[in-house]
């Protein structure tokens, strides 16, 4: 098994502190990536040199490898749920000591930190998985992609923009959709980690069969983009000795070509079987 990671920062002028993060476990084949939600700020204000939504996202890997870690032996599907649970727990409790409640936060510029997530964990030739919002999981075989985890978007109104000014339309979002569910538990908006229980209903989850020569990614929203192109998917199938080199060759050219796509922080972890 040949394991390849990466986080790199957006090739463009970024304002924002590193707000990705990722861990390989020492111990076990398992993987977790997050990529924390950088906050609104008016035209003009700094944002700050510390992120505290990047503080979400290494709190949540390091809750999650070290809870998935020691239920390694044992594991079963259930435990899925359960592990993305106490790392959710864990963000609830940072909020907190931040004074970071639904009581105090103004859904803007102090607000919940959370974080997208998607977690892999490789025993007896089967992939436990799950992903939240757009951080995600795909699975390639002989080239092809079989497998991808579902977008973090398919249950957000598309209307929604319709509805304010830029700052309002930021609290609505924030206020109205992030993890929301309708009286009857149904999905009404996109998922992140910020300590809500209502986070775990929007948590994609599964168990897939894997073979010998599979290759599994596991990324941020930052690399999603990158999934369809040939010349990505054909390094991983040679994975040359400088593969470093010439992903950063690619990634250079296509943010120099659509930053918006292209460019932004992103993190990755790739699996060959």
């Amino acid at each position: 098994m040949k394991i390849f990671s990466v986080l790199k920062a957006g090739s463009f002028q970024n304002p924002h502190a590193q707000e990705d993060y990722f861990i390989v476990s020492d111990k076990q084949t398992i993987f977790v990536v997050a990529d924390g939600v950088s906050l609104d700020f008016d035209n003009g204000t700094s944002y700050p040199k510390h992120s505290g939504a990047g503080e979400v996202a290494k709190i949540f890997c390091e809750v999650v490898i070290d809870e998935a870690n020691r239920r390694y032996e044992e594991f079963e599907d259930g435990d899925l749920a359960e592990i993305f649970e106490i790392g959710n727990k864990a963000v609830l409790k940072y909020n907190i000591s931040q004074g970071r409640t639904k009581d105090t936060i103004n859904y803007y510029d102090f607000d919940l930190f959370s974080a997208t997530a998607s977690f892999l964990l490789i025993k007896d030739s089967k992939a436990y998985w799950w992903s939240l919002c757009d951080s995600g999981v795909a699975i390639f075989r002989r080239g092809e992609k079989i497998f991808q985890s579902p977008g973090g978007w398919i249950n957000f109104p598309k209307d929604w923009k319709e509805k304010a000014g830029e700052r309002e339309k930021i609290i609505i979002r924030h206020k109205d959709y992030r993890n929301a569910v309708d009286k009857n538990g149904k999905l009404v908006g996109y998922g992140v980690a910020d300590g809500e229980e209502t986070a775990k209903i929007y948590l994609n989850t599964g168990v897939l069969d894997i073979n010998a020569g599979d290759l599994i990614f596991l990324n941020t929203d930052g690399f999603e983009n990158y999934l369809d192109l040939e010349e990505f998917k054909s390094l991983f199938k040679l994975w040359p000795e400088d593969i470093d080199n010439q992903l950063e060759t690619i990634v250079l050219e296509k943010s120099k070509e659509d930053p918006s796509k292209y460019g932004r922080e992103k993190t990755l972890i790739v699996i060959s079987v």
